[in-house]
């Protein structure tokens, strides 16, 4: 009887793992349905090396994807292009190189943080994350994750926080998708790194 109880019991647990896992595919892939259909309103920023941002796209409807004309497969089938599309409305924008990052229902503090605080009057010897922590400690709770965004040259230039982060491979080369809280963050060629939270209060 209790070997029958323990095999159900770990069924069961296994079950939950899967559906738990499972439940951040399906919310990428109805963010994925949502941007080819055109219902997906993002905030697109383009940097340059050093995280100094170079232009923004603000629209209702956005899909980022591999430009057709460049696209190029190995023999296993990989994209080898980099050149993407980002196409908003009507409009389309044709991107390679730069790092770029797309992001919707979330904060970027990042951009509130150099509203605030003088990069120069830092104490260098604090990590900025820990400063950025300091910042915004109301607004981040405790048990969530911090997904700090960098450019190739390893300049920050986005953070953001979330309970639930999930990492998604792209088909486009170079970029990663997230799901943070049942929103969509792109990242394209860039350096990103996930901290739990709590590990910024010591």
């Amino acid at each position: 009887m209790h070997k029958k109880k323990l095999v159900s019991l770990l069924s069961l647990g296994a079950l939950a793992i899967t559906l738990l896992s499972g439940c951040s595919n399906i919310e990428n892939w109805e963010l994925s349905m949502r941007s080819k259909t055109g219902a997906l309103p993002l905030t697109v920023s383009t940097y340059d090396s050093n995280g100094q941002k170079i232009d923004q796209i603000k629209a209702k409807s956005v899909d980022i994807h591999t430009d057709k004309k460049m696209s190029q497969k190995d023999s296993s089938g990989n994209e080898k292009s980099s050149v993407i599309d980002v196409d908003y409305g009507h409009n389309r924008m044709i991107h390679v190189g730069s790092t770029l990052i797309a992001y919707e229902g979330l904060k970027n503090y990042e951009d509130e943080f150099n509203k605030h605080v003088n990069i120069n009057d830092q104490n260098k010897a604090v990590p900025l994350l820990n400063t950025m922590y300091q910042n915004f400690k109301n607004d981040w709770n405790g048990d969530a994750k911090v997904v700090m965004i960098r450019s190739q040259l390893g300049m920050p230039i986005a953070v953001f926080t979330g309970k639930n982060v999930s990492i998604h491979k792209s088909d486009m080369k170079n970029a990663t998708q997230f799901v943070i809280d049942g929103h969509r963050l792109v990242a394209y060629r860039a350096d990103y790194t996930i901290y739990p939270i709590a590990s910024l209060k010591k």
